[in-house]
């Protein structure tokens, strides 16, 4: 049958037969398809917050476990207000005088190169206390803080005279956003001519980690370092900042933020405690020369915050690892510059998979789950040379995508069997094309030997009943008579061959085989001649002449299957049984008989049959006797 070629070459989806029938437009939807799957995976994975939530807690299992250093920050001092030291100084607020000793004492007889506060003071006291305090921030190596709210608010945060900073920030300029304020808690208004004053605040992620930093911040008096950054610049003025020029060249209009790395553990940093420096009690050797942060992790304070190292974390420890890292590696770089090119590494890569997939499938999931698992690999070992990759995205593009074209592959293919079903329902019964479909088209139409009848349909006086009609009158009859026929078989689980002219072949027992493939058959020309009947009834209410029709039945051995070739598909049966049942179709003519049975038939039926008569059969050797049903 013509149409087959259609129905195979779709059933075949990665056939040679099918892929020259895929147009060049169908190419390139496919690949427009496939880059979309690319681009909308990639980009809802990266603004997807959930999703970058789950690579920041990777990156910390992956910091934890191969990151971290054993070793202590040589150039890092903490001086600790603990409860023990609170306790022993008679509470806090601490009066402004001790404050003022604890720095003159750091800076003086120890020799501290340079001594921030992670702490603030929106309220005067002691007024000779604030004094020196004043004197030092201003010509001395001591940074103020002040904490600036980076969330927008109904009523801003405003505590406090923010300074009026008389030396911008040297480091992490350049290269870094500037990042908007919209409150701050500053010191009172004694101090607000310090010369180095460094921001607090931190970056809160949807789990309520503290993982990176904003090291500039705009402020009521100007840009801020983080506490970190105007230490160093307080302490080094062209000393680190000139060290890091070079890496400062690249301009970001919109915020940058600094992921920290963690790299120092919660107990590597040398600590001392307050009230042993005011004591005189620390050895000089462990001050001298450092840069010393002075905070708290007294409890009752609350100062603490939740970071890859441990849940509850001092805060002084975050500007601790800060400074640690610019002192041991200088200035970093903002973690959005990384950003286009972990997206260009996971569109080359996603690409690279889709070539293997077009060429081999199996190669491409083969490359694709080494990729999954390597990626990671290389950033474990990325991780323990001190470099922070992002981890997960470009293995999870990779296996998303891949997944996704997987999908799509087999949507479509699931589309063009359907349009092949559904094509092939047109000429084999449902029930026949549920079992194809469940055993496979492809192995089921193979060609093959099996036991079948065949009916041979004609429409009776064709060439005198079109002789006088018009072209469309005929095509109107040729087509409902097509029409009328075809149903029968098709609820008889018949294969429909093909149409002939006026007429069709039709044959049960394949594709699948059947049993009762005879008694089907003669059911079906039964059905046929009563449809006839019913039609002819109707046409002669319309004055119509009414239409004869001839059947020709026979059964046998057949070869049935594809017989098509690369160029054309064709699924037919070939076999004496069709050439004989033609036979019978015209010998019905010279029998007045509308319905002739050859004897296979008539030895397989289980249905009630009359003897015809003897006749020869043009191709056979010997004569037939042939049969008939008594309602024909």
């Amino acid at each position: 049958m013509a149409v087959m070629n259609k129905i195979n070459g779709t059933a075949r989806s990665h056939s040679d037969e099918f892929q020259p029938a895929e147009s060049m437009a169908v190419r390139r939807l496919r690949a427009w398809l496939y880059a979309s799957v690319f681009l909308g995976l990639s980009t809802w994975l990266w603004f997807w917050p959930s999703w970058h939530l789950l690579e920041e807690q990777f990156r910390d299992v992956l910091n934890s476990r191969f990151a971290v250093s054993g070793t202590t920050p040589s150039q890092v001092l903490l001086v600790d207000f603990s409860d023990a030291s609170i306790q022993a100084l008679g509470g806090w607020p601490l009066d402004r005088r001790q404050m003022a000793d604890l720095v003159e004492e750091l800076v003086g007889p120890l020799g501290a190169k340079v001594v921030g506060l992670d702490m603030v003071f929106p309220e005067a006291g002691d007024p000779v206390g604030d004094a020196r305090l004043a004197s030092l921030a201003e010509h001395g190596p001591l940074v103020l803080s002040h904490v600036l709210d980076m969330q927008q608010r109904s009523t801003p945060i405003r505590v406090g005279v923010p300074a009026q900073q008389t030396a911008p920030p040297q480091l992490l300029t350049h290269q870094w956003g500037v990042q908007p304020s919209f409150g701050f808690v500053a010191n009172h208004a004694g101090l607000a001519h310090a010369r180095c004053v460094g921001h607090v605040g931190v970056l809160l992620d949807a789990d309520g980690v503290v993982r990176r930093l904003s090291p500039l911040v705009q402020g009521p008096g100007g840009v801020l370092n983080t506490l970190a950054a105007a230490m160093l610049d307080c302490g080094q003025p062209g000393g680190v900042a000139a060290r890091t020029a070079a890496a400062a060249e690249v301009s970001h209009a919109s915020p940058s933020t600094w992921r920290l790395p963690f790299t120092y553990g919660v107990k590597a940093f040398d600590a001392v405690e307050a009230a042993d420096v005011l004591a005189g009690t620390v050895d000089a050797a462990r001050v001298k020369g450092k840069y010393v942060l002075v905070g708290s992790s007294a409890v009752g304070l609350s100062d603490y915050v939740t970071t890859p190292m441990q849940a509850l974390t001092p805060g002084v420890l975050v500007h601790a690892e800060a400074l640690a890292q610019l002192l041991d590696r200088g200035v970093p770089r903002p973690d959005d510059q990384y950003q286009f090119a972990v997206l260009w590494v996971s569109g080359l890569w996603v690409f690279v998979i889709w070539l293997l997939w077009r060429r081999h499938k199996a190669a491409a999931w083969a490359v694709a789950l080494s990729s999954a698992l390597g990626w990671p690999a290389l950033a474990v070992l990325a991780y323990t040379q001190g470099v922070f990759p992002w981890a997960l995205f470009v293995p999870a593009v990779v296996l998303v995508s891949l997944l996704s074209i997987t999908a799509l592959e087999f949507k479509l293919l699931r589309d063009i069997k359907l349009r092949a079903l559904s094509t092939l329902s047109q000429y084999v019964a449902g029930p026949v094309l549920k079992q194809l479909y469940a055993i496979g088209l492809t192995r089921s139409l193979q060609p093959q030997l099996q036991d079948i009848t065949v009916i041979v349909v004609d429409m009776r006086d064709y060439t005198r009943l079109t002789s006088e009609m018009s072209l469309n009158e005929v095509a109107d009859l040729t087509r409902d008579f097509l029409a009328l026929i075809t149903q029968p078989v098709l609820q008889h689980e018949g294969t429909l061959d093909r149409y002939s002219g006026d007429g069709l072949i039709a044959f049960w027992g394949a594709p699948l085989p059947q049993r009762n493939h005879a008694d089907l058959a003669l059911e079906c020309a039964t059905s046929l001649q009563q449809a006839l009947a019913n039609w002819n009834a109707q046409r002669a209410n319309k004055g119509l002449e009414p239409i004869g029709m001839r059947m020709g039945l026979e059964s046998g051995r057949a070869l049935v299957g594809d017989m098509g070739n690369s160029a054309r598909s064709v699924f037919t049966a070939v076999g004496t049984c069709i050439n004989t049942a033609s036979r019978l179709q015209e010998l019905g003519r010279e029998l007045k008989c509308d319905l002739v049975i050859g004897p296979n038939t008539a030895a397989l039926a289980s249905l009630a049959l009359t003897p015809l008569a003897m006749v020869e059969v043009k191709g056979l050797r010997s004569a037939l006797q042939v049969y008939t049903r008594d309602n024909s």
